[in-house]
């Protein structure tokens, strides 16, 4: 029987392919694609940088000899012209799925809210990382309740267990790089004596961190060490991970707009590390709820969930082990992929 032809396509897919392979990374940011090769016939496919030359391309890429094209992000110029030929009657057939990190926004003006709305429609599924993110698109009239689902995502558990060595250590870690309030988990840890190592790039995107660079070394209890973007550098921060006592997860509050720290979070329980976060309405895990780690709001409850850490080994040992228990029963890269197959299959 002849496989579906499905388009894996997004920025630097085929990288994200090739070091999946090599072995040099863990599956999970190809979101359940590599567990569906014996399934599907799939092309990943990266996009062309976001010029007027390579939206052009990026659009006539999505129109080849595919049943199911498939975005991991949501990048609504490459899908224009698809949208305006399955609004007149062409590629009806064809399937289209992705999965949006934020809640659908409407556009800026006039026409920027009837083009969203015109690639938004074309969709047969958005998936969405966070529930609260869902609610809003519906609430906003951009997608349709029957259109938007929840998709449960996490680490690829095989990997993990194959290819990085976890213990437990004495230290907290953060390797976060997305929104973190630095300052705030500074301030905390300089008010005790438990060793945290934080690292992070020196510019991440919009994110500026250059003020480290005067915080190393002014506390004894504290490594700072900035970092390249690199597979060799996620491999060394996993291992960091599969070693510390605790996760810890610094959100700027300003941001928290999103499922901002997931990743964070996704490791950590495959790992089976417990976790100390900001408060985050929209993370699809409610820490405290499954007993995994501590929610903090200010710097006194983080100082109160630290020394509790620290006061009470055995606990702190089994909030890691139910960490892993629930990725082994949701929130694993195999779970991803079982709930798109059954989409792709329909």
């Amino acid at each position: 029987m002849k496989r579906k032809r499905i388009l894996d396509i997004g920025f630097g897919r085929k990288t994200l392919y090739e070091l999946y392979k090599s072995t040099e990374m863990s599956s999970r940011l190809l979101y359940g694609l590599a567990q569906l090769e014996d399934v599907y016939d799939i092309h990943h496919v990266s996009l062309e940088r976001p010029n007027l030359k390579g939206t052009i391309l990026n659009n006539f890429k999505v129109l080849g000899k595919y049943e199911i094209i498939f975005m991991t992000y949501l990048y609504l110029p490459p899908l224009f012209l698809l949208a305006v030929l399955r609004k007149i009657g062409f590629y009806k057939k064809r399937k289209l799925f992705a999965i949006s990190h934020f809640a659908l926004m409407s556009g800026r003006n006039c026409f920027e809210r009837i083009l969203n709305q015109l690639i938004y429609n074309s969709f047969d599924t958005i998936f969405f990382h966070s529930q609260k993110n869902l609610e809003e698109s519906i609430d906003r009239g951009l997608i349709q309740n029957i259109h938007a689902e929840f998709l449960f995502w996490g680490d690829d558990l095989e990997y993990i267990d194959q290819h990085i060595n976890c213990s437990q250590g004495n230290f907290f870690l953060s390797t976060g790089r997305e929104q973190r309030d630095f300052p705030l988990l500074l301030s905390v840890f300089s008010k005790t004596t438990v060793p945290l190592e934080l690292y992070t790039n020196k510019v991440n995107y919009d994110n500026n961190y250059g003020y480290l660079e005067e915080m190393q070394g002014k506390y004894p209890n504290v490594k700072i060490e900035f970092v390249e973007k690199s597979a060799k550098t996620t491999h060394m921060l996993a291992q960091r991970s599969a070693q510390c006592l605790c996760i810890v997860i610094p959100l700027l509050k300003q941001e928290i707009y999103y499922c901002l720290g997931l990743t964070s979070v996704v490791e950590a329980m495959a790992m089976g590390k417990p976790i100390i976060s900001s408060r985050n309405p929209y993370s699809p895990i409610d820490i405290e709820k499954e007993q995994v780690g501590f929610v903090v709001d200010d710097e006194e409850s983080w100082v109160k969930a630290i020394n509790y850490m620290i006061s009470h080994p055995e606990e702190t040992k089994k909030m890691g082990e139910k960490a892993r228990i629930l990725a082994e029963r949701k929130y694993n890269i195999r779970e991803c992929a079982r709930q798109l197959n059954r989409f792709f299959s329909e």
